[in-house]
């Protein structure tokens, strides 16, 4: 199927640029299909694996605030992405390997500082009190455990997820899906394969299993591209230097910066459900989320090439070519806003047919509000998508640290408003509002700017 598509493609006489992104977004597809199908999967195994939806949701939310680490690499990983693909358009190697050794150097030290430290003072936490559950059910001895386990795998990720940015500056993003995929069905795998055990042994277990299927895939990718095609540029310490590390961390720490406002924004939800209600709640939560976020990934996926593909496009003056490119995005967002409202009447179907009848109760104002925020989410997806690659992120900087200062009070308010954790949903898509309407304003007058250019020039 891949060849057929591969060979369309091919007779279909494009450019590079749409080449590119053609060829990553058709192998996401493929990837990312059965990615989804395995996450679809993995729910009902993990409800079966731990059959306690308190620990369950505990396990749900330790994943997603120790996966917050993983965007305080400074923008490293960002910035050495658009600067990569710059040297690569150039043909330098000699400035890919300066900055690909600068950026693994920094982060090595930053990794080697930190795990040592955490460790330590992770044994003076209340892990109880964090994740609002009783010692009666996970001692706060097992959650400290499970946490140290969880956090190192992440550090390791820190630092070999580098190749990831390395990925994408060489327009193979479709590869970096591949990654993902496989972690998730190493997950899948151990969850359904594993016997029923004590809740700690479960939990300790599903932590360590965890730390391995994410980083063997990135480890195993890395020996494989630096023995490979960038057998040159593999990175050294003695090519570490102050200049390039400096040009990474000024571009880098503005996407930085925007990606802890976005963090706060977006992934926050497991924890502030988890300390506003109860840890049960956010299970009902990801059935919610799982679903409605189908669209948005499928949709992502053909934005996945699209930020290193428009700084290449940047790169090389096609202004007219990011200029249509983002139409299209345009009209492709209003088929999938459209997709998220019409899964609504089918929902309850689809909930009992995919984690059986009476796990939840289908709330149909809950479905809206997740259609409005998936809807904002895949907006949001397209004008960053074209700001990141262009490399302006000042509205971005301003309207998401906004954002990200009235969602913790914004949640508590309606929480209590709606007497129900969907407040925090609510809180998301008030948030997200302001950035989702002025930046498009913004990049429309920059485009506009660059197309009035390119035809004075011509």
């Amino acid at each position: 199927m891949f060849n057929k598509i591969i060979k369309k493609i091919k007779d279909l006489n494009l450019n590079d640029n749409n080449k590119l992104i053609i060829y990553n977004t058709a192998g996401a597809f493929l990837v990312k299909g059965g990615a989804l199908i395995i996450s679809l999967i993995t729910m009902p195994a993990y409800i079966r694996y731990f059959n306690n939806q308190l620990v369950l949701g505990v396990w749900f939310t330790l994943l997603s605030v120790l996966s917050w680490i993983l965007t305080f690499d400074l923008g490293i990983g960002n910035g050495l992405r658009n600067h990569l693909v710059k040297s690569f358009v150039e043909n330098d190697k000699e400035k890919a390997k300066r900055y690909i050794s600068s950026a693994y150097v920094i982060i090595g030290i930053i990794v080697s500082v930190l795990l040592p430290i955490s460790i330590f003072l992770f044994r003076y936490v209340n892990w109880n009190i964090f994740f609002n559950i009783s010692e009666s059910i996970i001692s706060n001895k097992v959650l400290n455990v499970s946490v140290v386990i969880v956090f190192s795998g992440i550090l390791i990720q820190f630092l070999l997820k580098l190749i990831t940015s390395i990925l994408y500056s060489m327009q193979k993003s479709a590869l970096n899906n591949f990654l993902t995929l496989l972690s998730s069905i190493i997950t899948l795998i151990y969850v359904l394969l594993a016997k029923g055990s004590t809740i700690y042994q479960n939990l300790i277990s599903l932590a360590i299993v965890n730390v391995l299927a994410v980083n063997i895939p990135l480890f195993i990718t890395t020996i494989i591209i630096f023995s490979g095609k960038l057998n040159e540029c593999k990175p050294q310490i003695s090519y570490y230097n102050k200049k390039y590390m400096k040009n990474i961390m000024k571009l880098g720490g503005i996407f930085f910066w925007v990606q802890i406002m976005y963090m706060v924004i977006t992934t926050t939800n497991e924890f502030l459900i988890t300390w506003l209600t109860s840890s049960d709640m956010v299970v009902e939560y990801q059935v919610y989320n799982k679903l409605f976020s189908l669209i948005g990934t499928l949709f992502t996926l053909a934005l996945t090439p699209i930020w290193s593909a428009v700084t290449k496009a940047l790169s090389e003056n096609n202004n007219k070519w990011i200029i249509k490119l983002y139409r299209i995005l345009k009209l492709l967002a209003l088929v999938a806003l459209i997709c998220e409202f019409a899964m609504i009447p089918f929902l309850k179907y689809i909930v009992d047919l995919w984690i059986g009848k009476y796990v939840i109760k289908v709330n149909y104002l809950y479905s809206l509000i997740f259609a409005v925020s998936g809807s904002i989410f895949i907006w949001n997806g397209v004008i960053s998508s074209i700001a990141n690659g262009i490399g302006k992120l000042k509205i971005q900087g301003v309207l998401l640290t906004f954002g990200a200062i009235i969602k913790i009070p914004l949640s508590i308010v309606f929480v209590n408003l709606f007497n129900s954790w969907i407040g925090v949903i609510v809180a998301n898509i008030v948030s997200m509002s302001l950035y989702c309407v002025i930046q498009p304003i913004w990049l429309n007058k920059f485009l506009k700017e660059k197309e009035l250019e390119e035809i004075s020039c011509v």
